[in-house]
């Protein structure tokens, strides 16, 4: 047995008039592994993205995700690096993840869209989001297998 973390959050798209940066971020999730064989998994099945052709989306896209792991802190550096992995390849504003733990505790962690390139959403050739701030909880609980206090 083990002790279970659940892990949840957000991704808020960047605004769009066309749908089209909604596109390209269901794109990207749908290109993610199915079945993601390097712990810790983080893959396509995990998210929730509204079809921007279908959904009534006012101005922003609202991407949501959740997942339960067994013990996911001991990778916990790991995981951070997979997900903003994903968010270098998105349009989006903000980002939020929940991590629910028995062992460390509750944490959230916050990654804000640098606003000083968010013009490029709207260039000709928009690119997706690389500067951000962060903010929340540590990045890392274990070393070498103990505790950092």
């Amino acid at each position: 047995m083990g002790h279970t973390s659940i892990v949840y959050g957000n991704i808020i798209g960047a605004r769009c008039r066309d749908g089209n940066l909604h596109r390209i971020n269901k794109s990207v999730i749908e290109s993610l592994p199915a079945d993601d064989v390097k712990w810790p998994w983080l893959e396509r099945g995990l998210f929730l993205v509204p079809d921007p052709d279908r959904s009534k989306i006012y101005r922003e896209q609202v991407i949501v995700f959740g997942a339960s792991y067994k013990e996911v802190e001991y990778e916990w550096p790991v995981w951070l690096e997979k997900f903003e992995s994903v968010l270098r390849q998105l349009y989006w504003l903000s980002a939020t993840v929940h991590l629910d733990t028995g062992l460390v505790g509750n944490y959230t962690y916050e990654w804000l869209n640098d606003m000083d390139q968010s013009g490029d959403f709207f260039s000709d050739n928009p690119r997706p989001t690389n500067k951000w701030s962060f903010s929340g909880g540590p990045r890392k609980f274990y070393e070498g297998g103990d505790r950092i206090e």
